[in-house]
């Protein structure tokens, strides 16, 4: 694994970790969008429109990357009520 370091349009630096695989196609679509918002930022300025719009995109990117839960909270408590139905937040009453 190596580390890049990543920039936002909020002037905030963070590190992710990145195998060092091959790059999926979506990897390569994330770095692309990672060095265009750079130099945008660079050559535009943070506060042009077309650097957000781009940091925006990375954004969407990284958001793709990550796992999504399978399950909702909602699920989850209905589960949840279905193995312990005596506990009080599980019960319901009839008006």
């Amino acid at each position: 694994m190596t580390n890049i370091i990543v920039e936002t349009k909020s002037l905030f630096l963070s590190t992710v970790s990145v195998p060092l695989a091959p790059a999926s196609a979506h990897e390569n679509r994330l770095r692309a969008a990672l060095e265009h918002a750079r130099r945008l930022t660079e050559m535009k300025g943070a506060q042009s429109i077309e650097a957000a719009i781009a940091w925006e995109t990375v954004e969407e990117l990284q958001r793709n990357t990550l796992p999504r839960h399978t399950s909702s909270c909602q699920s989850m408590f209905a589960d949840y009520c279905a193995e312990n139905p005596h506990e009080l937040e599980c019960r319901t009453y009839d008006c």
